[in-house]
């Protein structure tokens, strides 16, 4: 203190308050540079969610893409949606670049945030086609879908008005109509995982059930309809009541064997063709019925009795022009279907007792639809109780084996969940059959061409996957 009585800080004094200030700014800028590492990280991972889906991390449960390494894999029971503009190579010919990609871009801003509203992500785009995946039941997907086409109406309306306010020599003005999509979709088990090599990998899908899912969708341009879906998709479906559906055809995937169910969902018609399809519908039926068992004149009758009182009914205008065509083509290159009947080696799984049974219940399939086909009631309905008998006794067998050898928890319910969708169709079956208010002929085509398909399906790739599971269980002596 000074003779004023003011206090003057010491040399030592003023030398800690100046440490104690350059630290605090030291703290402080390190502060700073956290923060700024933080919000840079933040955003580093929004950006890397933009690329890869968040959800793919967490179905291979990772918290982060730091945490991804290559060969990291899950399997996964998902529906696969694949949707595409119909004719966009020649509207892009009329845009510039810049055009075509702004066009792209406002397009997929409106169908992504409906795919992530009924709980699925996309997983990839392929120029102007979308791949997305559903974790969950087909409902999800489906409505999903419909939803796809309810924004695809907002899309097109307002791209309507802003295609009026271009000048009229504008290229993007002429291009004019609305824009189409096709849907197609497939449900099945898939391997979700990391490919590539160590410099340049990605997340991705691979399974048969993705390529089916792809030839689906190419599909809707051949019935020009806007969605179809498989019957594995149907059977992922909760409540199928609850949309409008009818079976379209069968088809192959390049390289497979298999003939596969497909149905259309036309939900999104238009009101007044949507209604004309519900009331056609055993028509329709009975004239596929008819086209499959190459009964081609009668089909033709059918399917123009279709189209009569529904000239919008475009799947039933393909069928009226095979029919027409139908003596100029050779039987075994009329579309993608066969009557085949017969079991074949390859359906075979080199596990005696569940080989055994599998032809047992396919010998009755056969001889159900021949029974039908040939209008003997009496035999059809003792055959087909005999098939709920076998089929449940067989079912319960496999899904005590899964059990005692613990098969995985997601393969194990997607096989069940068929065993009982079996169950179902064939409990159905067996009631027209006996209440007999339904065509004979139209019976035969559900028994031979979607119970058939379906349980060759489920052998060829449910039960082939369980026999893998327990190859790979059992000791080489076959015990376990």
């Amino acid at each position: 203190m000074t003779a004023t009585g003011v206090n003057i800080p010491s040399p030592l004094e003023t030398n800690a308050d100046d440490e104690l200030r350059r630290m605090r700014a030291r703290l402080e800028a390190e502060i700073a540079t956290c923060q700024g590492l933080e919000k840079r990280l933040t955003q580093v991972q929004a950006a890397y969610s933009r690329f890869v889906p968040p959800q793919l991390l967490q179905l291979l449960g990772k918290e982060s893409i730091l945490d991804v390494d290559w060969g990291n894999q899950a399997e996964k029971k998902m529906t696969i949606l694949f949707s595409d503009i119909r004719g966009f190579a020649s509207m892009s010919e009329r845009m510039s670049p810049q055009q075509c990609f702004d066009f792209i871009n406002d397009y997929l801003s409106f169908m992504e945030p409906v795919v992530l509203a009924h709980g699925g992500f996309i997983d990839k785009y392929i120029g102007d086609s979308v791949m997305a995946l559903f974790p969950a039941r087909g409902d999800d997907a489906l409505r999903g879908a419909l939803g796809m086409l309810a924004e695809l109406d907002q899309f097109n309306a307002q791209r309507s008005v802003r295609q009026n306010e271009l000048p009229l020599e504008n290229p993007e003005r002429r291009s004019g109509s609305d824009v189409h999509i096709g849907i197609g979709m497939n449900s099945g088990l898939l391997m979700l995982g990391v490919i590539g090599g160590s410099n340049r990998m990605e997340v991705t899908v691979i399974s048969d059930a993705v390529n089916l899912a792809s030839r689906v969708e190419t599909l809707t341009k051949t019935y020009q309809t806007p969605i179809l879906i498989t019957q594995h998709t149907l059977n992922s479906i909760r409540h199928s009541t609850d949309f409008s559906i009818r079976f379209i055809d069968r088809v192959r995937v390049r390289g497979k064997h298999l003939a596969q169910s497909i149905y259309e969902v036309f939900d999104a018609d238009p009101a007044p063709l949507k209604a004309a399809k519900l009331v056609s519908r055993d028509t329709f039926e009975d004239a596929l019925a008819h086209y499959h068992f190459r009964r081609m004149e009668d089909a033709l009758t059918l399917f123009s009795d279709c189209l009569e009182h529904n000239p919008g009914d475009t799947p039933a205008a393909v069928y009226w022009q095979r029919c027409r065509q139908a003596n100029r083509i050779h039987p075994g290159d009329a579309g993608e279907t066969d009557s085949a009947t017969h079991w074949r080696q390859e359906y075979l799984l080199d596990f005696p007792g569940l080989d055994e049974m599998h032809q047992v219940i396919f010998s009755h399939i056969v001889a159900l639809s021949e029974a039908l086909q040939h209008d003997s009631s009496s035999a059809a309905e003792q055959l087909a109780m005999k098939l709920l008998e076998l089929t449940t006794e067989h079912f319960e067998s496999e899904e005590r084996m899964m059990e005692a050898h613990g098969y995985p928890q997601s393969p194990f319910a997607e096989h069940r969940q068929q065993h009982q969708k079996f169950r179902e169709f064939l409990e159905t079956l067996a009631a027209e059959i006996h209440d007999a208010n339904t065509a004979p002929l139209r019976l035969a085509f559900r028994c031979q061409f979607l119970l058939l398909d379906w349980f060759i399906s489920h052998i060829s790739i449910t039960d082939r996957h369980l026999q893998r599971y327990l190859i790979g269980r059992l000791t080489p002596d076959g015990s376990a």
